[in-house]
């Protein structure tokens, strides 16, 4: 909602995946954008439909790591489609990058915001998949000309995260601690989905 309130106005238009993230589609309903459904195909985002469907919205929402609800992986290629797509046409992409920790077979691909060369991705991340749902904190990697104004919407609009909280989890942070728990959930969780593919097979297949 923050996001979508700085980059665009009231009626201005926003590819979001289809099927997506209902969250995301009435945040950006609530700040008077309006949702333009893009369908997917096996690499993500097709920003070719999205041009055919929408070719003048200035503000993608993707989740790349994990697609929700389908679980599909953006390819490099589809990656790199959509940065030159947001380069060209002075446009933004919302990285929502939920669940990225959780990868149990191949190698992650790199980021839309590591790869991005021109400031075009604002990069958004949660610690309540990773740590606990009633943490409700996340954070946000803007490019540097972004980075003050979404200080200044921050501190106008939301004033409810606990500094206490926050301070535990700056202390996790800088003493690793978040890296030692992401490896034993990483190597619990694959046990279990190992686990989960073994019986499902057996009493299914």
């Amino acid at each position: 909602g923050l996001a979508c309130q700085l980059l665009l106005g009231p009626g201005d238009g926003a590819w979001i995946e289809d099927p997506g993230y209902n969250g995301a589609r009435e945040a950006m309903r609530m700040t008077g954008v309006r949702p333009i459904p893009v369908p997917l195909d096996a690499e993500g985002l097709s920003v070719q439909a999205g041009q055919e469907i929408a070719p003048d919205v200035k503000l993608a929402y993707v989740t790349p790591s994990h697609q929700y609800p389908m679980g599909v992986v953006m390819s490099l290629a589809r990656r790199l489609e959509l940065l030159d797509w947001a380069a060209r046409n002075n446009a933004w992409i919302l990285e929502d990058d939920y669940d990225s920790e959780y990868r149990y077979s191949g190698r992650p691909l790199a980021a839309l915001q590591g790869i991005d060369q021109n400031g075009r991705v604002v990069y958004l991340g949660t610690f309540s998949k990773v740590l606990f749902p009633a943490m409700r904190m996340g954070y946000m990697v803007a490019p540097p000309a972004l980075a003050e104004p979404f200080q200044r919407a921050k501190d106008y609009t939301d004033r409810g995260n606990s500094i206490l909280e926050q301070a535990t989890l700056a202390a996790f942070l800088e003493e690793g601690r978040l890296e030692r728990h992401l490896r034993r959930m990483r190597a619990l969780y694959r046990e279990r989905q190992e686990a989960l593919i073994h019986w499902s097979g057996k009493l299914l297949g």
